[in-house]
């Protein structure tokens, strides 16, 4: 087996020193064995460890929650679930981009006669431009929404320290009270999650979905099918696009 020290396990996998004893500060990543003068020693093993912590926190995810992932029971089936969405999302993206370019080349050849622009043409760019609803626009909406929530609570907020009035603010944090409520009441309704042990895709009860341990891609839920708790990747609900 491999043995590596920390600044060849840096350079083999293209990082600073400084991030790889980081990871060994925040129990990520140990290393295998020490020299008697201290120096870190890693093997092949303590690689493929780095390499899926370079993975997942290529995909969005925080170092808690690969932790989390990594000392999980179903670590490998939580991976597979979450390369499976990601390699979705691509393929639609993909699958979008070469549409959108067919009927770009399209429109190209018939604005040598504009009689020739039909109202097909018209239609295909616009529903490719419009898409269809999919996981990163709930995210974005849930941002959106999020900001002007914290604009009302930080502005409400400012305004009773400047003036001494806070019922602009009680009415504010009403209103953010309900606006939060109704978002999450969103998100939850836009989204399904699927087991990593039975692959069954569900919904969870608002409640249940809303308090459960959860990072940016999973929640930890309780699988209604085989009736595991483990982190359920979060996915598109694609029944929202068939109504």
């Amino acid at each position: 087996m491999s043995q590596f020290t920390t600044g060849e396990l840096a350079k083999l996998s293209n990082i600073s020193v400084r991030t790889l004893q980081y990871y060994d500060k925040k129990d990520l990543l140990y290393p295998s064995s020490k020299t008697e003068s201290g120096r870190r020693i890693y093997n092949d093993d303590d690689w493929k460890r780095l390499k899926l912590i370079l993975l997942l926190k290529g995909m969005g995810l925080s170092l808690e929650a690969i932790k989390e992932i990594l000392n999980s029971p179903n670590t490998s089936s939580i991976l597979k679930l979450m390369l499976d969405e990601q390699e979705k999302r691509l393929k639609q993206q993909v699958a979008d981009s070469q549409s959108q370019l067919k009927s770009i080349e399209n429109m190209k050849r018939n604005l040598s006669d504009l009689d020739n622009v039909t109202i097909k043409n018209i239609d295909d760019i616009d529903r490719i431009m419009t898409n269809k609803k999919s996981l990163w626009k709930v995210h974005r909406n849930m941002l959106l929404f999020g900001l002007l929530i914290d604009v009302v609570e930080i502005g409400s907020l400012i305004y009773g320290f400047m003036t001494g009035k806070w019922i602009p603010f009680t009415i504010g944090m009403i209103l953010v009270l309900i606006c939060a409520g109704i978002l999450s009441k969103y998100y939850f309704e836009e989204t399904n999650y699927i087991c990593p042990n039975c692959n069954y895709e569900f919904k969870p009860r608002f409640w249940k979905a809303f308090w459960a341990k959860h990072n940016l891609r999973a929640r930890k839920l309780v699988c209604p099918n085989c009736g595991q708790q483990n982190y359920c990747v979060e996915v598109f609900d694609d029944t929202k696009t068939k109504r």
